[in-house]
């Protein structure tokens, strides 16, 4: 088996392709994976089915070689369940069919907009999955909506270009069958504004005027700190932003953005708590009820800033970056 350096301990068990290497499979039991760009030189272009899944493959009749990836550490047992986070090859152009099937703590992925085939199932049971980074710029066409079309949870999705971070958020929904007996016909329903948020794609490209168009669903369902959460990432990173839409999400910040400070100061995001007051849009009753959420929670850091804005409207600074 042949050995290279990295910063994971991997098995790959490899295919050659006309246009690179597919990785057929990956064990591991790191919980942030990252997979090489290149093996002997050649482009990895394409990740197989189950790559990274508690079901291994059948690999029968295939043509493979096998790579161990090591940093110095023991021979990898695979442990789909361990995996928190994985980097795909900068180069990868397909994820085959249910790649992450029962990686049930996978929180985040990170790739290229070269990725354009993302295959049904690939999701299948990331219950835990919640970001995404794309480096990408925010108006190129990416895989993102094969994305958002394997999960109905929210999804946290950051583009990645240059220096710059573009932020969204993609709320949830849910969706049921309801049997229309004697006939058994089923009516499907779909429940929550993040179906319609997941409509906003022309191709692989994000539609900003779409998404920010789909801010109205959220309040006619009254997803009041759903839509604060979207609103103040869409004005952290203004990118190709109306002035109404920009007119709209702080008249939602004004009206809610109380209950988005409180959350924010009970988790002690100072940074978004700063941005907030930066906006102008918290009144006193609005601070005053954050510091009480910080002092409960024993957010010192976050309390400090609440008090230092007490009585104002409106902070000085702003933050260039924030967890939400």
């Amino acid at each position: 088996m042949r050995c290279i350096d990295g910063e994971n301990e991997l098995i790959l068990t490899c295919e050659t392709q006309a246009e690179g290497v597919c990785i057929l499979r990956c064990e591991t039991r790191d919980p942030v994976v990252l997979l090489p760009d290149e093996i002997d030189g050649a482009p990895v272009t394409a990740l197989g089915r189950y790559v990274l899944s508690g079901r291994a493959p059948d690999l029968s009749g295939r043509d493979t070689f096998s790579v161990r990836v090591t940093c110095g550490g023991p021979l990898p047992v695979h442990e789909a369940d361990s995996i928190r986070a994985v980097t795909l090859p900068k180069h990868a152009r397909t994820v085959g069919s249910y790649a992450f099937y029962n990686c049930r703590s996978l929180e985040e992925l990170t790739m290229t907009d070269s990725v354009s085939a993302f295959d049904g199932g690939s999701l299948m049971n990331c219950l835990s999955l919640h970001r995404i980074r794309l480096l990408a710029p925010p108006g190129g066409a990416t895989c993102l909506p094969k994305i958002l079309g394997e999960t109905a949870s929210e999804l946290d999705v950051r583009f990645l270009h240059g220096d710059t971070c573009t932020p969204l958020l993609f709320p949830a929904y849910t969706e049921e069958l309801e049997d229309l007996s004697p006939a058994h016909i089923f009516q499907r329903r779909i429940h929550g504004a993040g179906y319609s948020y997941r409509q906003c794609f022309d191709g692989g490209v994000l539609n900003f005027r779409q998404y920010d168009a789909a801010l109205s669903e959220l309040l006619e369902r009254h997803d009041f700190l759903v839509a604060a959460r979207v609103a103040v990432r869409r004005l952290a990173v203004p990118f190709v932003l109306s002035d109404a839409a920009k007119a709209e999400y702080l008249t939602v910040l004004r009206a809610h953005g109380g209950n988005l400070a409180q959350s924010c100061a009970k988790a002690g995001e100072t940074a978004a708590l700063t941005f907030l007051l930066s906006l102008g849009v918290l009144s006193a009753a609005d601070v005053d009820a954050a510091c009480t959420s910080a002092r409960e929670a024993e957010q010192t850091a976050a309390l400090s800033v609440l008090l230092s804005a007490a009585g104002k409207t409106q902070s000085k600074g702003r933050a260039k970056s924030f967890e939400l």
